[in-house]
């Protein structure tokens, strides 16, 4: 009976290894530090979804942060320097959020802190729709 049981585990093991690799399933502090992000992003969120959706009070079920990019403003005198309000040749963040509504809607948000402030913002979204075209 233990022999069969012990043969069971790993071969669920060895299943699960294999469905669920260790370079898909976030660490505990990894984990940790996603919610914690999403927690001080959460006005941010709200605000946007009022935004996109023209709502008073906007809902969602879930958030799930899914890139993140370090960014470096140019220096003014730089040929490929664009306006930001940041100061230039500072790094800047672009976060991008997925979103899933209580309808279960998704839109992707994608955030950013490029302003002196370090405030982040709404840059742009895509509607769940319109996702990889």
């Amino acid at each position: 009976m233990i022999k069969h049981m012990k043969q069971f585990l790993v071969s669920v093991t060895f299943v699960l290894t294999i469905l669920f690799p260790s370079s898909t399933l976030a660490a505990p502090s990894e984990y940790l530090l996603e919610e914690a992000l999403l927690q001080q992003l959460h006005e941010t969120i709200q605000s946007s979804l009022q935004t996109i959706y023209n709502e008073q009070l906007a809902q969602y079920k879930s958030a799930r942060i899914v890139s993140i990019n370090v960014r470096e403003t140019s220096s003014k005198k730089d040929p490929n320097a664009h306006p930001v309000d940041a100061i230039h040749g500072q790094t800047y963040f672009e976060i991008i959020v997925h979103v899933v509504r209580t309808n279960d809607a998704y839109v992707e948000l994608y955030l950013k802190n490029d302003t002196v402030s370090a405030k982040y913002y709404l840059d742009k979204f895509t509607r769940g729709a319109d996702w990889g075209k």
